[in-house]
């Protein structure tokens, strides 16, 4: 098992005012931070929005009791992904060179995709599953939406989030006990492992649900 408060987007014992700020609070405040940098806009002000953002981040990181870069923990593969896509797409063929313009956009879309990730990671770093679900549960109480539970699929849905870098901790540090090198073809052959695994979670995340009668 992949070691807890390690794992990427797992959640970190702590008293921080953060931990002790309400669950609804930072369910409204961080995901809200995560759309924020893909606001759009001019590139200056783009630039401001994430600047802004990004120190914000790191004075909350601080206030949680992490250090800012643990945000990014486990988003290489993801921005191995990224880049590979964004430099297709800027590569010219006729005649060959690089579109500036279009690397541009690309490094920008990385820095938003890094804020939205680190946000993420610090929703989950500092609020526990069960506090989401109460935090739902209250809400779907004041909307008058008990009979529909769209709280409790909200609720699961987030929480398989971590779940995934959990299996994917754990699946990685398997290829590398056996010798499997940090190459590309490492995501070609773990990622299909990961959904997987992810699709049985489900399926027994769901008999669960059935056998208590939701």
């Amino acid at each position: 098992m992949a070691v807890s408060g390690r794992t990427p987007w797992s959640y970190r014992k702590g008293s921080s005012p953060l931990h002790r700020l309400s669950a609804g609070f930072k369910l409204a405040f961080l995901p809200a931070l995560s759309l924020a940098a893909f606001f759009p806009g001019t590139e200056k002000r783009g630039l401001v929005i994430l600047s802004a953002i990004a120190f914000l981040l790191i004075l909350l990181s601080y206030a949680a009791g992490m250090r800012p870069w643990e945000l990014l923990r486990g988003s290489r593969p993801l921005f191995l992904v990224v880049l590979a896509v964004l430099l297709f797409q800027a590569a010219e063929i006729s005649p060959p060179g690089i579109n500036r313009d279009g690397l541009y956009e690309g490094v920008i879309f990385c820095l938003r995709i890094a804020a939205a990730f680190a946000a993420g990671t610090l929703l989950f770093a500092v609020t526990t599953p069960g506090e989401i679900r109460k935090s739902l549960s209250r809400l779907e109480t004041a909307l008058h939406l008990t009979k529909l539970k769209p709280g409790l699929s909200l609720s699961l849905m987030l929480g398989f989030i971590p779940k995934f870098f959990e299996i994917w901790e754990n699946i990685n540090l398997a290829w590398e006990s056996r010798g499997g090198k940090r190459k590309l073809s490492r995501l070609v052959v773990l990622i299909p492992l990961v959904i997987e695994r992810m699709m049985v979670r489900a399926a027994e995340t769901a008999e669960a649900l059935e056998a208590r009668g939701a």
